[in-house]
């Protein structure tokens, strides 16, 4: 994957390709954004009336005193009323028809985004930093919008009156059409060189945002303990790092793009001085006449001055590109093989049948693992840090596919089973607890929307929960923050033990839920997830050992291998790594500090 991404990084598309893939972006709403397109010509061309009534005037005057007349005024007059509205509607209709379409495409492609995230296996995510989600769904997502809603218009405006003039010119005089055009057809090389060049710092440069915004966000998250260790500056200077590189890849930018953009200003201003002596040189040798003379300097700065705005739709246009390559890294992204028709298990019973995995090819993880976990059965996985044990949980949970092997329920690969009916099948308590912002029956009720408040408080009572939520202002009501932070790590836990109960999923897994349950609730805690279990295979990764004396089994691992299976009573008996383990945690659990003894 990383390689996929380097490749992405260092890919370039000629401005064509990159104009393709922003539109192709569009999908069905492209017929609204063709009609804020051809708005954006007409209003071109309604300032292109504009033009011409000046010129009929100055031409007039000029020309022929005698025909100004009440009526010559009076049509001069409609015509630049006519010029002026039809600038005013037309870019209103412009706008509204690209806006509307960019919303409703940018509400999509967010929603299209995010359910791709979540059929992509975690390891994915956990490879990127977490500002680079971010990012995609804000910055990359917002540029792309702000091309489709503006720069297309932008360059349907660049053109459309310059090709209203030059189409006036080639019929008028060849001449003058091809000293308009020459300077125009020169600036092109110097336009797809410095669209080159920003095309290979464009998606630097937006990786490189996504970075400062991780340092930003990790930043943030991590103000207690950065305070904590006195790191205010370290991490301060982490941050204004990242936007250093950010700004200096910007300034990189600038400087490279600078003379590329100078020189084909110049160049496509160089047809002014063109026109004009070629424009003199034919009024001198009469083959054109003074009214034409007047015409073509008038036309000069409406060819020009549009095609020159294009500088700035280049970087709009680069810019989105590199925003969609960004975004591609996710649409395009290996998700979960899924069945075309979902197996259903005959129990829960897991089995484990040679399963090998690594996180990459380089290193394996867990290597040729068997074991089973019976229904109506606790098995613990016990070991020291690295062993593993976390890994056989996640590939339950199928967040990631194994490497070799196979892990089935109720004789039913998980391959076979649709993601969505593995998940309604188990419920995975996480060591990390997150809460969403909200109240307590928010979080309680994402394990089972429409549960019953019976339901709930039951659940609470079981998690050793109840007491301390109804001990809060609002009891289940209270609103807890971002990630439960009005709430300790140990009431958090609980939470998400009750919402995990109130699921009542036959398959438990549980990662270290037991971390921050006290003391006192630990035995109230164990008799009521004992009870909760009935009928159910649960799997119970934990460190505190005296929480899975009374396992059906416990699986020792190290080093990804399991090298110890059976009940505790066996385990402690016999000479091996678990009773290693258990001769350390008890030491450690009657270990006393007296700070008073020298």
């Amino acid at each position: 994957m990383n390689n996929q991404i380097q490749k992405e990084t260092t890919e370039t598309h000629s401005d064509w390709q990159s104009l393709k893939r922003l539109w192709n972006l569009a999908g069905p709403l492209k017929h609204q954004i063709v009609r804020g397109i051809i708005f954006r010509f007409l209003q071109s061309f309604s300032l292109g009336l504009g033009y011409g009534v000046a010129i009929i005037v100055v031409t007039t005057l000029v020309t022929s005193q005698g025909s100004v007349t009440k009526d010559w005024f009076y049509q001069i007059c409609f015509l630049s009323l006519l010029s002026l509205t039809g600038q005013l509607v037309f870019s209103f209709l412009s706008s509204h028809k690209t806006w509307m379409a960019s919303f409703q495409l940018s509400s999509d492609l967010r929603i299209k985004m995010l359910r791709r995230m979540n059929q992509l296996p975690l390891g994915f995510h956990l490879s990127r930093h977490r500002g680079d989600a971010v990012t995609v769904l804000t910055t990359d997502m917002q540029t792309v919008e702000t091309f489709l809603s503006d720069g297309l218009p932008r360059i349907a405006e660049a053109f459309g009156l310059p090709i209203a003039v030059l189409t006036y010119l080639i019929f008028q005089n060849t001449a003058l059409f091809t000293a308009a055009a020459i300077s125009i057809v020169l600036s092109i090389p110097v336009y797809i060189i410095a669209s080159h060049k920003l095309a290979q710092l464009g998606i630097k440069r937006q990786d490189t945002q996504a970075s400062a915004a991780a340092r930003m966000i990790e930043y943030i998250q991590g103000m207690v303990v950065i305070k904590s260790f006195n790191r205010l500056a370290k991490g301060q200077e982490d941050f204004e790092n990242a936007l250093n590189d950010f700004r200096n890849l910007s300034n990189k930018m600038v400087k490279q793009l600078v003379f590329p953009l100078v020189i084909f200003g110049a160049i496509t201003l160089l047809g002014i001085p063109i026109i004009f002596y070629v424009d003199s040189h034919l009024l001198l040798s009469n083959s054109i006449n003074v009214s034409l003379f007047i015409t073509a300097l008038m036309l000069i700065y409406a060819l020009y001055s549009p095609l020159l705005g294009l500088v700035a739709v280049l970087e709009q246009t680069r810019m989105a590109d590199a925003s969609l390559t960004r975004m591609n890294r996710v649409l395009n992204a290996e998700t979960l093989s899924e069945p075309e028709h979902s197996e259903k298990p005959s129990d829960f019973d897991i089995k484990f049948n040679n399963v090998s995995f690594g996180y990459n090819d380089d290193q394996s993880v867990i290597n040729n693992i068997n074991f089973s976990a019976r229904q109506n059965s606790v098995t613990a996985i016990v070991g020291p840090s690295g062993a593993g044990k976390s890994t056989l949980l996640n590939l339950v949970a199928r967040f990631w596919d194994v490497t070799s092997g196979e892990i089935s329920i109720g004789g039913v690969n998980l391959q076979q089973m649709k993601t969505k009916d593995l998940n309604k099948l188990v419920t995975f308590v996480f060591q990390n607890v997150y809460l969403f912002s909200g109240t307590i029956m928010d979080n309680l009720l994402i394990g089972r929307p429409h549960a019953t408040q019976d339901e709930i408080i039951y659940a609470a009572k079981m998690a050793q929960a109840y007491d301390f939520i109804m001990d809060l202002p609002d009891g289940f009501d209270t609103q807890i923050g971002e990630g439960g932070a009005t709430l300790s790590g140990g009431e958090r836990q609980r939470l998400s033990i009750a919402r995990a109960m109130l699921k009542d999923a036959p398959i438990i897994l549980m990662d270290e839920a037991t971390a921050a349950i006290d003391p006192t609730n630990e035995r109230a805690f164990y008799q009521a997830l004992k009870a909760l279990t009935a009928n159910k295979t649960v799997l119970i990764v934990a460190h505190k050992l005296s929480t899975i004396k009374n396992a059906d089994q416990i699986i020792v691992m190290n080093d990804g291998n399991i090298v110890q299976q059976g009940s505790h009573t066996e385990l402690v008996n016999c000479d091996g790594l678990y009773k290693n383990l258990w001769d350390k945690w008890s030491g450690a659990a009657n270990w006393k500090f007296n700070p008073l003894k020298h």
